[in-house]
């Protein structure tokens, strides 16, 4: 989890009276994807197993992951039974619901940058935008949702040189943008980072937006 995210994730937790312990603190491990992806199928399940082992002994009853590629591979590829598997974007709709975070809605200008893997691999688009309107004024881009522009720093992008990868990052900035919004708002620590990247106004990860406007 990048620092900034976990910071935010972190303050979140302990405003909202979570029980919680994070799992890479100590380096943890990855999730198995690109080892999946490169077709190494026994030394996934060795990961697979041994995350597995990590998540059961901490007596954890919800696994809450801020990285849509982790989310999907532990929903798809782990048998986590009588843990709840979620995206920090749902985790943080539902405490707010609960009444356990209150965030202040300013006049911030915010869009939503849809990720890949959370939205079309996952179909997960009412819950950040839900979220995000607790916290500001949301604009749309002109492509979104099951449209949304690849941010170019995506995994199944690696075939691309590096000009085409930043063609499309560009080329997703200029859709963001279309509604003239203050902060692009993304759900996805890769999207974040390949995003700040070229990006002239400021990137953030939704947890740091919704934590930055708690009462």
């Amino acid at each position: 989890l990048p620092p900034a995210i976990s910071r935010a994730m972190e303050s979140l937790f302990r405003k909202a009276g979570v029980d919680y312990a994070f799992m890479d603190k100590d380096g943890g491990l990855c999730c198995g994807r690109p080892i999946l992806m490169a077709g190494r199928f026994d030394q996934a399940r060795q990961i697979i197993r041994k995350n597995k082992e990590i998540i059961k002994a901490s007596g954890a009853s919800t696994l809450v992951l801020s990285c849509p590629i982790c989310y999907k591979v532990f929903r798809e590829h782990y048998k986590l039974e009588g843990i709840r598997v979620v995206h920090h974007t749902e985790y943080m709709l539902e405490l707010v619901k609960a009444g356990r975070l209150s965030p202040d809605a300013g006049s911030d200008v915010l869009v939503y940058h849809d990720p890949c893997e959370l939205g079309r691999g996952s179909g997960i688009y009412e819950q950040p935008r839900e979220l995000l309107r607790h916290t500001g004024e949301l604009v749309e881009a002109e492509q979104n949702r099951d449209m949304s522009i690849c941010c170019g720093g995506s995994l199944g992008s690696l075939t691309l040189g590096f000009d085409k990868r930043e063609d499309l990052t560009r080329n997703a900035l200029r859709n963001l943008k279309a509604g003239n919004p203050e902060t692009i708002v993304t759900a996805c620590p890769l999207c974040k980072t390949t995003f700040a990247m070229y990006s002239d106004i400021p990137v953030e990860d939704i947890a740091e937006t919704v934590n930055k406007h708690l009462k």
